[in-house]
């Protein structure tokens, strides 16, 4: 797999990745300050605050790792792994996960399973009200394995950023750090053989599929 991006590209992913650490590992920091105020009643609620934060911190890194790092291409990086990151990602937030286990969760071509977690990336950009991220993965109508992720919740949908940052015309310098996932998880298909389909999937619903090169 060959993937080449410019020096933007990864200026604004570096961008998106701060922006979406600052949250937790702030309320950390925040968590700590109370404790050290020595507030008696506030500081079972401190503590509490400060571990849900320091986990949720690790679980971006853990997820960035892989979706964005050379570490995502391996081969033994499988589908379950990428359901796992998700899942400790999305914990206790607004959004709830729908991804079951399945028989290809271990038989993948490499760089699938990023490809998946990258969708599951680009369905929660897809919900600013948070909601439901169903995952699916099998053979397309060629016997290509193809990744589907359906992000459903209120006010779902792509927007004219995002739906431009996905098109194989999108060009870099016009990206913000809001659209630089769609254009990196576009471009991420392409290295693969596929492209990344989008479409509404109903009243308040994104359908999103990707399929790849077989093995």
């Amino acid at each position: 797999m060959d993937m080449k991006v410019d020096l933007n590209v990864v200026e604004l992913l570096c961008s998106r990745i701060c922006h979406d650490l600052i949250s937790p590992i702030g309320a950390v920091g925040n968590g700590l300050e109370l404790l050290e105020d020595e507030v008696p009643e506030a500081g079972a609620e401190a503590l509490q605050l400060s571990i849900k934060s320091a986990r949720r911190a690790a679980a971006l890194l853990q997820c960035f790792r892989m979706a964005y790092g050379a570490a995502g291409n391996q081969p033994s990086f499988a589908p379950a792994d990428a359901r796992a990151l998700a899942a400790a990602v999305l914990e206790g937030g607004r959004v709830r996960l729908d991804w079951p286990p399945g028989p290809a969760d271990g038989v993948v071509p490499p760089g699938a399973a990023k490809l998946m977690l990258n969708l599951v990336l680009l369905g929660l950009d897809c919900l600013p009200r948070g909601g439901t991220i169903a995952v699916g993965f099998g053979p397309d109508g060629a016997g290509r394995p193809r990744a589907t992720v359906t992000a459903t919740g209120r006010n779902a949908g792509l927007g004219p950023a995002l739906s431009a940052a996905l098109t194989p015309q999108a060009a870099a310098g016009a990206l913000d750090p809001k659209a630089i996932h769609a254009y990196f998880a576009a471009r991420l298909a392409e290295s693969l053989g596929g492209r990344i389909e989008a479409a509404a999937a109903g009243p308040d619903s994104v359908a999103l599929a990707a399929s790849v090169a077989a093995a």
